[in-house]
């Protein structure tokens, strides 16, 4: 097991205000993390520098700053709400827009045993329009400015409604 040093956790801290954590208890949190990662998985007589830059990208996406970015977004949001991925939101749109005319035609089949053309034909009929449109949303490409672009959060709340993040 390694022990880190103080020298190791001022280049630590250091480095975080330099990446652009600037919120004390965000670093001090990061910190602990990324100490307690270093002192169960680096072996004694290995690079603490090169361990360190190594384990760096478990924390972050693009760049350590959207760390911070996500920080204040959830101290700006405190009311409740709910933060869906785009793939969540809209596999939830598809539900509330195709579901009900599709369960529609399964309830009808489970009473009677039987599903007549004029069900059906109506279903497929009036589920069309819903899912057209789910399917404009989901597959817009980028380079024509969608209205959910690809890694779009959705934020679900009392004010606003809806927000795309």
């Amino acid at each position: 097991m390694y022990s880190v040093t103080d020298q190791h956790i001022e280049y630590i801290l250091g480095d975080l205000r330099s990446r652009g954590i600037t919120i004390p208890d965000l670093r001090q949190n990061l910190l602990d993390h990324i100490c307690i990662l270093i002192e169960l998985n680096l072996e004694e007589g290995q690079d603490f520098e090169t361990y360190y830059q190594s384990i760096l990208p478990l924390f972050y996406r693009e760049e350590m700053a959207e760390i911070e970015q996500e920080a204040n977004f959830l101290l700006k949001h405190r009311r409740p709400f709910l933060l869906l991925s785009r793939g969540q939101f809209l596999l939830g749109l598809f539900i509330v827009l195709v579901g009900p005319f599709v369960s529609t035609g399964v309830l009808y089949f489970l009473r009677t045993n039987r599903l007549p053309l004029e069900i059906w034909g109506g279903i497929l009929i009036f589920a069309q329009f819903p899912l057209w449109i789910w399917i404009v949303v989901a597959f817009t490409p980028d380079r024509f400015d969608p209205l959910l672009p690809r890694g779009a959060r959705v934020l679900i709340g009392r004010k606003p409604l809806i927000s795309i993040l």
